[in-house]
Formats: C-alpha cells, structure tokens, sequence
C-alpha cells in the first residue's frame, strides 16, 4: 500500500530523542513553523507505559491494561508539554491506556473554554489474535516472518491468524483521521491532539512519510507519549509531517 496522492511526504528524519543536547519537546514545540492559515495541527501521541509494554507483552486492541505508575508520570509530561498548546479537542480510542492519558492531558489544558474531549473506537491498537498478550520473545519466529512477508508487499496477511492486517489498520485509521476533515471537520485553525497507539501511529506516519506500509515497523519509532506533528490541509486533504517521536528527556 503506497500513500494516497493527498499524503505529502515528509522531508523530516525519523523524531530524535530530546535531550539537554539538543532540546526538550517543549521547547521544539514551541519553536515549530506557525500553522498556514489553510490548514489544521494535528498532534498525534502515544499512550504511556501500562505493564504489558514493561514485560515486553504483547498488547494490542484484545488487551486494555491501564497505565502503570510509570506511565502516569509520563502522561504527566505529556500533558505539561501540551498544556499552553490551544488544542480545541482532545481524541483517545476507547481503550483504557490511551484514555487516560487523554484524560490527564485535558485535566492540564490551561485555555477556556476547555477542549472538547472525545473516544474513537477506530482508533484502537492493532489486533494481534492469538498472539494477544504473549511474550514478544515467544512469538519472534512468527513476527520475524510476517515483518518478512509485509515488506514483500503482503500488507493484507493477518497478524496472529485471527488478527489484524496493515491493511486492514491503515484504512480504519486514516478513515477516523481524516475523513471529512480532521476528525471530521474542515475548518481552517482547529488544533487537535489524539492519543493513540504504537502500531497504528506508525501505520499512518510510515505512509505520511511517502515509505512503503510493510516496512511499518522499522520505519518510524514511536516511543510512549512521544508527540507527532502533522498539519492538515482543510482545502484539499493533504497532509504534511512537520515532527515526528518527540520524546522529553524528563
């Protein structure tokens, strides 16, 4: 599956871990290129830790883990790092880890009115079958294969039997994304955050980055509540990366 002809491709390196080095995310979000008077920012985020994610499980849509201490601490950062952003709605999917750091970036916003907040159930992580909450060290023959066949070019083989393609995956999300506008408005101006999951994140963000979907899951890093820019064009649908796997060091 190749990018729809409305998707730009990124000019931008996969997102760096911030740094002292370098910069925090806040300060790199403070310094991105001002959004064209055409056009929407959507702040695509992952979720914080739950632990699955710390036993190296794997967790997809079949398994709602809340988060874990430390992943409460990140959404935290997360939400420090979008507090000042004037964001008019605020998307999780409908799985607990992504709502609840949702719900601790809202509780941090500082604009009134408060954004509105929503659940999209289309944006739930990738279903992985049978292989649900098993070791990812226990199924790596089996990921090593598929990883071999998706970038072969079969995007349309299941994962786990039962499960999800990255066919399957892409569609449902870039339909929640992007149909009828942003999360479905086409007013110029909007700034949106949606909390979301690893394997969907790079789903989109491999396609938006003009790269191949089989090669999802070398392709772009997404760490958990990493931060990805795009801006939305309201006028004809294109979509450019502006940032991509803003981590704070914090």
């Amino acid at each position: 599956v190749q990018a729809p002809p409305h998707i730009q491709p990124s000019a931008l390196p996969d997102g760096q871990r911030c740094s002292k080095k370098n910069m925090t995310a806040v300060a790199l979000l403070s310094v991105l290129p001002p959004l064209r008077s055409t056009h929407s920012r959507l702040y695509l985020c992952r979720h914080g830790e739950t632990e699955s994610n710390a036993h190296s499980l794997l967790q997809g849509s079949g398994i709602d883990a809340p988060l874990n201490a430390k992943g409460r601490e990140q959404a935290k950062e997360l939400a420090r790092q979008l507090s000042e952003v004037p964001l008019d709605l605020i998307v999780s999917s409908t799985l607990c880890r992504s709502h609840e750091t949702a719900s601790i970036v809202a509780d941090a916003q500082v604009r009134t009115p408060p954004a509105e907040c929503r659940r999209v159930a289309a944006l739930a992580e990738m279903f992985y079958g049978v292989l649900e909450g098993r070791p990812v060290s226990e199924c790596r023959q089996e990921l090593d294969a598929l990883n071999e066949a998706w970038a072969a070019g079969r995007t349309d083989l299941a994962v786990g039997g039962d499960g999800e393609s990255p066919e399957a995956l892409l569609t449902r999300a870039q339909a929640a994304l992007w149909d009828r506008g942003l999360l479905g408005s086409r007013q110029a101006g909007r700034q949106v955050a949606v909390v979301a999951h690893s394997s969907l994140n790079k789903a989109v963000l491999t396609v938006a980055t003009g790269q191949e979907l089989g090669k999802m899951f070398g392709a772009v890093a997404q760490a958990n509540c990493c931060i990805n820019v795009l801006d939305f064009c309201v006028e004809d649908g294109a979509v450019d990366v502006v940032a991509l796997n803003l981590v704070s060091s914090k």
